[in-house]
Parts: C-alpha cells; structure tokens; sequence
C-alpha cells in the first residue's frame, strides 16, 4: 500500500532549506548516521548506497572510512552542497542526482544501503524498501531512519502545535503523526520488502540554544515544510514568525532551550 503524498516528496522543500539545514543540523544528524553505520559494520572497501543522501551526512562519515559510497538525492541543491563538501575533504564519492524509488543501480551490487529521514517521504514507501532490498548482494544490511512522533520531544511539539493554532489547524500534524512514526509500521513495512532479523532501535540527539527566539529561528531556517509554508506566504510571513515567537516564548519561556530529536532506526538483512 502506497503512503499518502507529501510537500515533502519534491525537491523544492529541501532545494530551499539545503544551506541552512548544513550549518544548523548538522551535528544532529552525524549522530544518527553513525548509529546506522555501526549497525551495518560498514567499512574500508565495502560498496554502500546512500538514498535520500541530502548534503552527504552519512556519506562523508562512511567515506572517512574508506567506505565506496554511491549518494543519490532528488534535490539538485542538496547534491550540490554534497560534492562541495566532499571535494573540500578530497573524498571520492559517487554523487548522483536520482530517484530513491527507482534506483539506476544494479542489483545486489552493495554491501549496506541507508536512507536517512528520506524514504519516510517517499509517495510510495513500499517501493522505496524494495529497491534497497533489490540494491543489496545476499547477506547486505540496510538502515532506515523516521522520526519518533512530535509529542516525544516536546519543544518540536510545542511548535507544530503553535503554528496549527495560529493557523487554524492547517499548520503541522496536530496529532504528532508522521511517516513510519510507530515501531510496528517500520518493522512491517521494511519485512514485507523482503528483510530479515528486522529490528527498531530508538535513537536519540539533542541541540541546545541560548533562548527561545534562537530555537525558533533555527527551526524557521532549517526545518523543509517552514521553509517551504515561507516562501508561499510571501509578505504575510513575517507576521506570522513573530506571532509564532511569541506563542512559544508564552509556552516555553525565555529559554535556554534545548530540542530532543527521537528518532527510529529500523534495520534488517536482505
């Protein structure tokens, strides 16, 4: 069964929010990246496929080691910041710019296939799992990376549920739900693509702001759908940012703040 499309399934959301999401979540992300290439034991002289790869967080962590690593992304801008990182650092990666649901690779060509916070976007999900199965030699492992539900972290759900209301509703999942957001759909989904010894580890990360109207900035400037809602509402959006601010600040209060990212990395052998 195919998951319901999202804004989140074109390029243009991530086209827009590629530098900042480099420079603000950075450090966030190589958590989860290299919690996935632990449980791959990825090394010096495996092949490993990076789908929905963005600016190349686990790409260049896996290419550090030696790893021959194959990105492919469908937003032009977040290959562009890849190649430009990696070209800084000397790395050798195969960046290519393509669709994770229809992968121009050949099967069972790698040992371990990854697709971080990306296939939980995919219009057809199922799709998504079958071609890392498809990708990966007999014996590969693949990770794949969601997101926990909103209301587990409670500064990001403070947000979602600030900007619904300002909204009307429209502004965010006012139930917390996402893409492979429970244990029991990522298990299910990544089995029926043909895995094995399918397993859900919790994994978690945190990033810390001096205050409230610092988190909501970085949160403005680096989180896709904001990114995009931005662009749409043109002059309108200003007001609304700060209307936003000020509901948080109400909630939260003047800070420190600090968000916990929860999120699910579900594994399994082809």
């Amino acid at each position: 069964m195919s998951s319901t499309a999202s804004p989140l399934a074109a390029p243009e959301p991530w086209d827009l929010v590629a530098p900042e999401y480099v420079r603000e979540l950075l450090p966030v992300f190589e958590t989860f990246a290299r919690d996935a290439l632990s449980r791959t034991g990825a090394g010096a002289g495996h092949r490993v496929v990076d789908v929905a790869a963005g600016p190349g967080t686990l790409s260049l962590l896996a290419a550090r080691l030696g790893v021959q690593v194959t990105a492919v992304d469908f937003s032009p801008q977040m290959i562009a910041f890849l190649r430009e990182r990696a070209a800084k650092e000397g790395l050798n990666i195969d960046t290519r710019i393509g669709d994770g649901m229809a992968l121009e690779l050949a099967e069972k060509s790698f040992d371990a296939a990854y697709s971080m916070f990306g296939l939980m976007f995919f219009p057809d999900r199922p799709r998504g799992f079958r071609e890392l199965y498809r990708v990966l030699r007999p014996g590969g492992r693949a990770v794949v990376s969601s997101w926990q539900p909103m209301q587990n972290s409670r500064s990001i759900n403070v947000f979602f549920q600030s900007l619904a209301e300002l909204m009307g509703g429209s502004g965010g999942p006012r139930d917390g739900k996402m893409p492979l957001s429970d244990p029991e759909t990522c298990e299910q989904e990544m089995s029926s693509a043909g895995f094995s010894q399918v397993a859900v580890h919790q994994v978690s990360a945190s990033a810390e702001y001096p205050s409230t109207v610092a988190m909501v900035d970085v949160m403005v400037r680096s989180t896709a759908p904001i990114v995009l809602l931005a662009k749409a509402m043109g002059e309108a959006w200003p007001a609304l940012h700060q209307a936003l601010t000020e509901k948080i600040r109400a909630t939260l209060g003047d800070g420190p703040q600090a968000i916990h990212f929860q999120a699910y990395l579900t594994a399994g052998i082809r």
